[in-house]
């Protein structure tokens, strides 16, 4: 439950409505509105100095100050924010102060989700070996907790692995297990499919635990890091492990039985959170959802990943209100919570919506990590044109991508495509057809040599090389990139609030049903954003 800080905090979080999944205003001035209002600015140009449009009001020092305050709220809270604990309370609390202070009527859509940590480190032995947690093995988020013993068995896997990576198909289907004998640890290699279709597969057969290790191919060698999402039906621990023990155990199972014990130390209980959303009223009831998640890992404050997103979502809110434009269609600002989970609270909030309010729906922008150190302009692929094995951009995202694309080339600003690979929160509203664009710079995965000379950039090194880690702070920040990305999402988001192409198209709905709900980090490729799909296209 919430623990109690300081009075604002308090004041601004105990009238949180208490239906799961509905939005509840915390302005009392305006009981009626569940929505917001058009904040009252007063005249922009009284003073004749203000600039004409969004794009000249994005200021690096303003979205720096939102990251510094980030920041203050981690580093009294041990040192995260991440959704569930005070650091996220506060962030939260600074992002509804700074919207209300700008006439905003905040709206807190309370949800409810697992919150999972661990309490110690994992452990796990065999052939007389205690491996190491952190170099050897690690918790995949959100398993279970528990201590285990028996055999474990190999599930079909590839050592030494050949091809390219993600082709292992290692217990993705029921049939692997068909010889797998009840009461032993599956040892499963990372591949194809989620883990958490591994995992619920193994449990099937009778596994007691599971070993998920990396796949092996450059760059697939270390420690699988991931998330098995928020699945209730999974009760048997699962660690990853690093190629090199995989092998290990694989090589020795081959020759006689491997005995093992395994144990993960973890809490996990439902509680309380919350989406944080605010309108900018237009002439019409069509709405642009102009969106980021505002929590971190528990690994490190996430001022990168998300507080770029989230600082650069706020200031496109306050500086629009500021400028108090009569747009065409209603801009809603929104602050997702529990992404890291698995795209938890955007999922709440696009399943709330009624057959109506989804066709009002004419757009989401989303940006999730916009400031990476060794960074690109990534921008999502809206015509599935130039990126493969992403999730088929719906109808109507081609033209968010061409206000991104032309913008930055009148900036004279190198870009590359990135596909929608469903990880980060353009996935739901993107799952049920709703038009989708944003923009990335870039998270754990290598530069390549291409990107690197598009965006002058270090070849082979990491976009960002503290994704996920505690070094995620004000200091992992490339402050010219941020505020390139800050006015190119200036641009797109003030010309979708005056675009009426895409309100033409009002039949939403899943978008393919054949096609599997993007699931973001609960995938197997143990990735965030697009930074698996953000290589270059052939040409």
């Amino acid at each position: 439950m919430r623990t109690n800080s300081a009075a604002l905090l308090i004041a601004l979080l105990t009238a949180c409505g208490t239906g799961e999944g509905k939005l509840e205003s915390q302005d009392d001035a305006n009981p009626d509105s569940d929505t917001g209002t058009n904040p009252d600015s007063g005249d922009p140009g009284d003073d004749g100095e203000d600039p004409d449009t969004l794009v000249d009001r994005m200021d690096v020092d303003r979205l720096l100050g939102h990251l510094d305050a980030l920041q203050a709220i981690a580093d009294a809270q041990d040192d995260t924010r991440v959704v569930g604990s005070l650091g996220y309370e506060e962030s939260a609390a600074y992002v509804a102060s700074q919207l209300e202070d700008a006439g905003y009527a905040v709206t807190w859509q309370e949800f409810e989700y697992r919150v999972w940590y661990p309490t110690d480190d994992p452990t796990l032995r065999a052939l007389g070996t205690d491996y190491d947690a952190g170099s050897d093995i690690a918790l995949l988020s959100y398993t279970p907790g528990g201590a285990v013993s028996g055999n474990i068995t190999p599930v079909d896997v590839t050592v030494p692995i050949s091809g390219p990576e993600n082709t292992s198909t290692s217990g993705c289907d029921t049939a692997d297990f068909d010889a797998f004998p009840a009461g032993d640890i599956a040892l499963i290699q990372r591949g194809s499919c989620a883990f958490i279709d591994k995992a619920m597969n193994a449990q099937g057969a009778g596994a007691i635990g599971v070993i998920v290790f990396n796949e092996g191919q450059s760059g697939r060698r270390g420690v699988v890091e991931g998330t098995l999402g928020d699945a209730p039906d999974l009760t048997i621990p699962v660690l990853g492990a690093s190629y090199a023990v995989g092998v290990e155990l694989v090589e020795a199972a081959a020759e006689g039985t491997v005995e093992a014990s395994m144990e993960a130390v973890v809490v996990s209980e439902a509680r309380p959170t919350w989406n944080l959303i605010a309108d900018l009223q237009g002439q019409s009831d069509d709405l642009v959802v102009v969106g980021g998640h505002l929590d971190s890992v528990s690994a490190g404050p996430g001022i990168n990943d998300n507080g770029s997103g989230s600082a650069l979502v706020l200031e496109l809110a306050l500086q629009s209100a500021e400028l108090g434009r009569d747009h065409q269609n209603t801009l809603r600002f929104a602050w997702w919570g529990a992404e890291e989970a698995g795209l938890i609270g955007s999922s709440v909030y696009v399943d709330g919506l009624s057959s109506s309010e989804l066709e009002k729906h004419v757009a989401n922008l989303n940006f999730d990590m916009v400031a990476s150190p060794n960074g690109g302009r990534f921008i999502y692929d809206g015509d599935n044109s130039d990126t493969s094995g992403g999730f088929p951009a719906p109808v109507g995202s081609d033209l968010i991508e061409d206000l991104f694309t032309e913008f930055l080339d009148g900036e004279d600003l190198s870009h590359a495509p990135t596909a929608f690979d469903g990880r980060s929160d353009y996935g739901p509203f993107i799952y049920m057809g709703i038009p989708a664009g944003g923009l990335f710079s870039g998270a754990e995965m290598p530069m390549s040599a291409q990107q690197a000379d598009i965006f002058d950039a270090e070849s082979g090194t990491a976009m960002d090389a503290c994704y996920h880690q505690d070094c995620d702070d004000d200091a992992n920040i490339d402050t010219l990139l941020f505020l390139d990305m800050a006015r190119a999402a200036a641009h797109a988001t003030e010309s979708m609030a005056d675009i009426t192409d895409l309100g033409a198209r009002r039949s939403r709905g899943v978008a393919d049903p054949s096609l599997e709900r993007p699931r973001h980090h609960a995938t197997d490729l143990a990735t965030h954003g697009s930074c698996g799909g953000a290589d270059l296209p052939e040409r």
